[in-house]
Protein backbone atom coordinates (compact mmCIF):
# COMPACT_ATOMS: atom_id res chain seq x y z
CA UNK A 1 0.00 0.00 0.00
CA UNK A 2 1.91 3.39 -1.00
CA UNK A 3 1.72 6.10 1.79
CA UNK A 4 1.06 8.70 -0.79
CA UNK A 5 -1.51 9.93 -3.13
CA UNK A 6 -2.62 12.31 -6.27
CA UNK A 7 -2.91 15.61 -5.15
CA UNK A 8 -5.28 15.96 -7.28
CA UNK A 9 -7.57 13.00 -5.45
CA UNK A 10 -6.87 15.25 -2.18
CA UNK A 11 -8.01 18.42 -3.79
CA UNK A 12 -11.39 16.97 -4.87
CA UNK A 13 -12.12 15.59 -1.72
CA UNK A 14 -11.83 19.24 0.09
CA UNK A 15 -13.92 20.52 -2.79
CA UNK A 16 -16.35 18.26 -2.34
CA UNK A 17 -16.79 18.81 0.96
CA UNK A 18 -16.91 22.81 0.15
CA UNK A 19 -19.64 21.92 -1.23
CA UNK A 20 -21.44 19.51 1.33
CA UNK A 21 -20.58 22.87 3.31
CA UNK A 22 -22.16 25.13 1.50
CA UNK A 23 -25.16 23.24 1.13
CA UNK A 24 -25.24 22.35 5.43
CA UNK A 25 -24.53 26.93 5.47
CA UNK A 26 -27.47 27.23 3.68
CA UNK A 27 -29.65 25.02 5.99
CA UNK A 28 -28.16 26.47 8.77
CA UNK A 29 -29.01 30.49 7.33
CA UNK A 30 -32.79 29.60 6.81
CA UNK A 31 -33.80 29.26 11.07
CA UNK A 32 -32.68 33.25 10.44
CA UNK A 33 -34.52 34.02 8.35
CA UNK A 34 -37.72 33.01 9.41
CA UNK A 35 -38.32 35.81 12.19
CA UNK A 36 -41.21 33.65 14.38
CA UNK A 37 -37.83 31.66 15.38
CA UNK A 38 -37.14 34.17 17.34
CA UNK A 39 -32.97 33.87 16.94
CA UNK A 40 -32.88 37.01 15.60
CA UNK A 41 -34.07 38.26 19.20
CA UNK A 42 -31.32 35.59 20.50
CA UNK A 43 -28.35 36.64 18.50
CA UNK A 44 -28.63 40.47 19.84
CA UNK A 45 -27.60 39.69 23.34
CA UNK A 46 -24.94 37.26 25.13
CA UNK A 47 -24.50 35.07 25.06
CA UNK A 48 -26.87 34.57 21.56
CA UNK A 49 -23.81 36.21 19.86
CA UNK A 50 -22.49 32.82 19.97
CA UNK A 51 -24.92 31.77 17.62
CA UNK A 52 -23.22 33.82 15.20
CA UNK A 53 -19.91 33.28 15.73
CA UNK A 54 -20.34 29.89 15.26
CA UNK A 55 -22.05 30.25 12.30
CA UNK A 56 -19.40 32.95 10.82
CA UNK A 57 -16.74 30.05 12.37
CA UNK A 58 -18.17 27.53 10.00
CA UNK A 59 -18.45 29.75 7.18
CA UNK A 60 -14.94 30.68 7.51
CA UNK A 61 -13.39 27.15 8.20
CA UNK A 62 -16.17 24.95 6.77
CA UNK A 63 -16.54 26.71 3.33
CA UNK A 64 -13.78 29.07 2.65
CA UNK A 65 -10.70 27.09 4.79
CA UNK A 66 -11.71 23.69 2.88
CA UNK A 67 -11.82 25.69 -0.22
CA UNK A 68 -8.77 26.94 0.31
CA UNK A 69 -7.29 23.71 0.92
CA UNK A 70 -8.61 22.63 -2.41
CA UNK A 71 -7.04 25.09 -4.42
CA UNK A 72 -3.76 24.72 -2.38
CA UNK A 73 -3.25 20.63 -2.92
CA UNK A 74 -4.18 21.73 -6.37
CA UNK A 75 -1.85 23.86 -6.74
CA UNK A 76 0.81 22.18 -6.23
CA UNK A 77 1.84 20.09 -9.87
CA UNK A 78 2.16 23.81 -11.46
CA UNK A 79 3.51 25.70 -8.49
CA UNK A 80 6.62 23.21 -7.14
CA UNK A 81 5.99 20.19 -9.86
CA UNK A 82 4.61 18.14 -7.12
CA UNK A 83 1.48 15.51 -8.19
CA UNK A 84 1.38 13.33 -4.96
CA UNK A 85 1.30 14.24 -1.30
CA UNK A 86 1.30 12.13 1.88
CA UNK A 87 -1.95 10.08 2.37
CA UNK A 88 -1.83 9.48 6.05
CA UNK A 89 -1.46 13.51 6.80
CA UNK A 90 -3.79 14.59 3.64
CA UNK A 91 -6.75 12.28 5.51
CA UNK A 92 -6.11 13.22 8.77
CA UNK A 93 -6.10 16.37 8.01
CA UNK A 94 -9.44 15.86 6.29
CA UNK A 95 -11.04 14.01 8.69
CA UNK A 96 -10.28 16.41 11.67
CA UNK A 97 -10.95 19.49 10.56
CA UNK A 98 -14.32 18.57 8.58
CA UNK A 99 -15.57 17.03 11.87
CA UNK A 100 -14.11 19.28 13.91
CA UNK A 101 -15.69 22.17 12.72
CA UNK A 102 -18.78 20.18 12.53
CA UNK A 103 -18.37 19.66 16.86
CA UNK A 104 -17.30 23.52 17.19
CA UNK A 105 -20.25 25.25 15.01
CA UNK A 106 -22.57 23.12 17.11
CA UNK A 107 -21.22 23.47 20.47
CA UNK A 108 -20.86 27.32 19.53
CA UNK A 109 -24.30 27.41 18.43
CA UNK A 110 -26.07 25.09 20.81
CA UNK A 111 -24.59 27.74 24.06
CA UNK A 112 -25.75 30.91 21.62
CA UNK A 113 -29.44 29.68 21.28
CA UNK A 114 -29.89 27.91 24.84
CA UNK A 115 -28.02 30.66 26.84
CA UNK A 116 -30.12 33.30 24.43
CA UNK A 117 -33.57 31.50 24.91
CA UNK A 118 -32.44 31.61 29.05
CA UNK A 119 -32.51 34.96 29.28
CA UNK A 120 -35.37 36.16 27.11
CA UNK A 121 -37.27 34.10 29.30
CA UNK A 122 -35.50 35.91 32.28
CA UNK A 123 -32.96 34.22 34.00
CA UNK A 124 -30.00 36.03 35.31
CA UNK A 125 -26.50 36.02 33.68
CA UNK A 126 -24.98 33.58 36.66
CA UNK A 127 -27.97 31.29 35.98
CA UNK A 128 -27.44 31.42 31.99
CA UNK A 129 -23.42 30.78 32.80
CA UNK A 130 -24.04 27.60 34.81
CA UNK A 131 -26.50 26.24 32.12
CA UNK A 132 -23.63 26.89 29.08
CA UNK A 133 -20.78 25.90 30.97
CA UNK A 134 -20.37 22.22 30.55
CA UNK A 135 -20.39 22.95 26.97
CA UNK A 136 -17.74 25.62 26.89
CA UNK A 137 -14.76 22.39 27.32
CA UNK A 138 -16.13 20.58 23.93
CA UNK A 139 -15.96 23.50 22.37
CA UNK A 140 -12.35 23.76 22.96
CA UNK A 141 -11.39 20.42 22.21
CA UNK A 142 -13.16 21.03 18.88
CA UNK A 143 -11.18 23.71 18.18
CA UNK A 144 -8.36 22.46 19.00
CA UNK A 145 -9.25 19.22 17.12
CA UNK A 146 -9.38 21.90 14.12
CA UNK A 147 -6.05 23.55 14.81
CA UNK A 148 -4.61 20.06 14.90
CA UNK A 149 -6.03 19.49 11.58
CA UNK A 150 -4.73 22.81 9.77
CA UNK A 151 -1.43 22.20 11.53
CA UNK A 152 -1.38 18.62 9.73
CA UNK A 153 -2.09 20.07 6.57
CA UNK A 154 0.52 22.63 7.12
CA UNK A 155 3.44 20.16 7.59
CA UNK A 156 1.82 18.32 4.72
CA UNK A 157 2.28 20.73 2.28
CA UNK A 158 6.17 21.64 3.30
CA UNK A 159 6.51 17.89 3.10
CA UNK A 160 5.25 17.39 -0.56
CA UNK A 161 7.29 20.31 -1.30
CA UNK A 162 10.55 19.25 0.48
CA UNK A 163 9.64 15.09 -1.25
CA UNK A 164 12.19 13.61 -2.93
CA UNK A 165 10.40 12.66 -6.74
Amino acid sequence: MSNTIETKIISKYFLILTLINTVAAIFFTLPILIPTSGIPLIVGVFPGTWLLIGYFLFLIVGVIGMLGWSIMYNLMGPMFNRSRTYKKLAIIQLVFIELSIYGVASTISYIGWSGGQALRQGFSIASVGFLIEPYVLPTGVFVSLVLVGQLCGIINIFSTIRMKQ
